[in-house]
């Protein structure tokens, strides 16, 4: 009897894997992003992504992302997450650059920790669209660079803003 479970097991794993969905794929990001609005500012963020294929050149995307602002004189380093859902349309599939226009929406938490305001928590939405331009250094392993206009509504302050982003990815 115990060896007719490891049996079934070895048995069915191959049917298992066929049945996974294959236009999709989970990364690992880090970067450096330079946001106009102030409360977003400079960050060096490290992401989780996850992307699913919808239509063509189509692609509905996920990401979560902690962000760290640089420690200054007399503070601690302001810290940030962002949640957020969108779509990413390919413009062209040249043999490793990719062109991409995105639209994401993200629910944004910045923290800071500077002294006159200690563990201040600050919530809200961004909506965002822009281009990005990846260019894949391995099959798994991609540089991007990314701009976006985004519209920032925080409960204490907001506002349009422009944002660039370096990231390098790993996908898996």
């Amino acid at each position: 009897m115990r060896s007719l479970i490891p049996l079934l097991v070895l048995v069915v794993a191959p049917t298992g894997a066929a049945a996974q969905s294959s236009p999709r794929s989970l990364g690992l990001e880090l970067g450096l992003t330079r946001d106009s609005v102030a409360a977003m500012g400079d960050r060096a963020p490290v992401a989780l992504s996850a992307t699913w294929w919808l239509t063509g050149d189509l692609d509905a995307t996920a990401r979560v992302a902690w962000g760290f602002a640089a420690r200054t004189e007399g503070r601690a380093a302001d810290g940030s997450f962002e949640a957020g859902l969108g779509l990413r349309c390919g413009l062209a599939t040249w043999s490793v650059l990719r062109p991409q226009l995105l639209v994401n929406a993200a629910f944004v938490q910045v923290a800071s920790w500077a002294a006159s305001t200690p563990w201040a928590n600050d919530s809200g939405v961004r909506l965002s669209a822009g281009m990005a331009l990846e260019a894949f250094l391995a099959r798994n392993l991609s540089l991007s660079l990314s701009a976006e206009a985004s519209q920032l509504m925080l409960f204490s302050e907001g506002g349009p803003g422009l944002g660039l982003a370096l990231r390098i990815g790993a996908y898996f």
